[in-house]
């Protein structure tokens, strides 16, 4: 992967943020230098002070590169090759190791410095626990047992009981008797890593961990998931009874951390520090331990710059907590590791803070670094991986219902040009959520499917807001009287436009006709929006609301058809009684009346 240098900025403090977002087991080895021979001998004597081992430079001139490596033992840049490696062979050569810590840092720097240097003292003689899964095992079984099936003519095997339930075929005895001999394993074998001299640590990576082939799909890779580890003292890690997961190794006399008394107790704030470290194939669980010592350290060392950078103060840590995100930019092929001060109820959940706000000078910093476009959000905690997820949609609902197979019947409009929404959203309709709207809901409903499209291009962390929550917000501002708040009243365009801009930002562009049946005038400037812009559009008018999610316009002819997702529909998550009805491509005059229409076309935030 590559990282990038800072315009005019020394080249030790690049290296040291370049390392500092790395997993262990990954290090800065060499540089790009625009060029000749020359100008990497410059470059590599410029490393220098800041690298030891070898170095390797790419010097390129008009989109060659020519590589140049320098040796421990010289300070020549020397002639040499360097392939390109395959796509995925990270994942297909190396384990991932995840070690992740609640720390509490108390409620003032003092404390803060106390508790991070604690765990410092303790990093080097830290111990990983990691417990291999019983499905591990069983994987592991089944891949044995699969090599011994008989070709055909064989004897069958006889099957027996295993611990479980079910039945598997197991090996003949020797001379073919009736005893069988099992492949025996544990259903769970703990391993400590980081024990010198210990059997565990001389054990290897490929002996007990399972390896997923990476099969790629298009542009896309599977990317399986990081074994998780303990860090503990040994002591701890050498008891009969096993750690859980994210378990703080550090241990202070005051319960509240460091810092603190019964009297500031309520300001108790934690450090979150999640750890990854790679570890090749062949490696031992020794370099495990090692790798992920080196990845705690570096997020130690985010964690402290997070909260030097926000400054001194007492009651500073009951507005921000340090934690760290993991992210896969779509130009680098490992993680990088960024830590982030968020507010403690940040949860991504509706109602909480919105855990971006303040950050955008920091997220610019490391979009530049990865060398990540400057325009779109990459590095906001929406953007973050998500291991313990299997599924990318963790909702109910139903996402994209103009694209699921087998697609929407064809529109009146033959020769028309086609412009949709870009990105995914959520269905929102009435009777959702055991919340019955009927009746009254459905401009809140298509404000919710407006706001999935924002969450799921990760422009915002947090869930759609409830009815209430979109209530509170208009009587917060002042649009709306207190006995508002409660009620079954509409609203319209315009009241949606303040709450997106109130709880995100969001600003948006308000389209007006004097009636439904005018709408194909605007037939150009919807085309433009979904070609540009790519939100979904809210109408507003009458009694009525609905979300607009494209637009088919023959230019020579007029004709236009409209892709209607409509809020009314009161069923389940039904594919089939949803299209075509509630979602489909319309007349404006089956679906418009003549009155007022407010269209609301938000815009997204340029920027990280």
């Amino acid at each position: 992967g590559t990282l990038c240098r800072q315009a005019e900025s020394e080249v030790g403090e690049d290296l040291r943020r370049a390392s500092a977002v790395l997993p262990g087991g990954l290090e800065v080895v060499g540089a790009y230098v625009s060029g000749d021979k020359a100008d990497a001998e410059r470059l590599v004597a410029e490393t220098k002070p800041h690298l030891e081992g070898s170095f390797l430079v790419a010097a390129v001139s008009q989109g060659v590169a020519s590589y140049f490596q320098r040796f421990s033992t010289s300070d020549a840049a020397v002639s040499t090759n360097a392939d390109p490696l395959e796509k995925g062979w990270l994942e297909r050569e190396y384990a991932t190791f995840r070690c992740e810590m609640r720390v509490p840092i108390g409620a003032n720097s003092a404390g803060a410095a106390q508790a991070f240097a604690s765990l410092e003292a303790e990093l080097p003689s830290l111990v990983f626990v990691v417990d291999v899964a019983e499905t591990l095992a069983a994987e592991t079984l089944d891949a044995e047992e699969a090599k011994n099936v008989p070709g055909p003519g064989a004897n069958a095997r006889r099957p027996i009981k295993r611990k479980g339930g079910g039945k598997k075929s197991a090996k003949p005895g020797i001379g073919g008797g009736d005893k069988a001999a099992m492949i025996a394993k544990p259903s769970t074998r703990r391993v400590v890593a980081g024990i010198p001299d210990a059997s565990s640590d001389a054990t290897r990576v490929n002996e007990l961990i399972a390896y997923e082939e990476n099969a790629a799909d298009g542009e896309t890779s599977r990317i399986p998931k990081p074994v998780k580890c303990v860090a503990s003292s040994r002591r701890r890690a050498l008891e009969k009874r096993a750690p859980s997961v994210s378990v703080s190794v550090v241990s202070t006399e005051n319960t509240h951390g460091p810092g603190l008394t019964d009297e500031n107790a309520s300001l108790a704030s934690f450090a979150h520090l999640d750890a990854l470290a790679y570890a090749s194939r062949g490696a031992t669980f020794a370099s495990v331990a090692a790798n992920a010592r080196v990845a705690l350290g570096r997020r130690i060392d985010a964690a402290k710059t997070a909260v030097a950078e926000f400054g001194p103060g007492p009651t500073s840590w009951r507005l921000r907590e340090p934690r760290c995100f993991h992210f896969r930019p779509a130009n680098l092929p490992h993680f990088v590791s960024v830590s982030y001060l968020i507010p403690p109820s940040a949860r991504g959940a509706s109602g909480a803070h919105e855990p971006d706000l303040g950050l955008e000078r920091t997220r610019l910093a490391y979009h530049r670094l990865f060398g990540a476009p400057t325009d779109k959000p990459a590095l906001r905690v929406a953007n973050a991986f998500r291991f313990d997820d299997d599924s990318s949609n963790d909702s109910s609902r139903l996402r994209d219902v103009h694209s699921l197979p087998p697609g929407l019947p064809k529109s009146h409009v033959p020769h028309g040009t086609t412009h949709c929404v870009r990105g995914s959203y959520e269905y929102y309709h009435y009777m959702q959520d055991r919340f019955d709207d009927n009746g009254w809901g459905c401009a809140y409903r298509s404000l919710q499917t407006l706001c999935s499209w924002f969450r799921l291009q990760n422009y915002v962390a947090a869930a759609p807001p409830t009815h209430r929550e979109i209530q509170e917000v208009l009587v917060k501002i002042g649009d709306k009287p207190k006995e508002f708040h409660g009620s079954t009243s509409w609203i319209g365009a315009v009241e949606l436009s303040y709450v997106l801009d109130e709880l995100y930002g969001i600003s948006s562009k308000i389209l007006t006709v004097s009636s439904g049946y005018d709408l194909p005038s605007r037939a150009r400037e919807l085309a433009r929006h979904f070609d540009l812009v790519g939100t979904p559009v809210m109408m507003g008018g009458g009694k009525l609301a609905y979300t607009l999610l494209g637009v088919q316009w023959d230019e020579k002819t007029g004709e236009c058809a409209f892709l209607i997702l409509d809020p009314h529909y009161t069923g389940g998550e039904e594919l089939k009684a949803i299209v075509p009805r509630w979602c489909g491509w319309k007349k404006c005059e089956d679906v418009f009346a003549r009155d007022f229409y407010n269209l609301l076309m938000p815009i997204p935030p340029k920027g990280v």
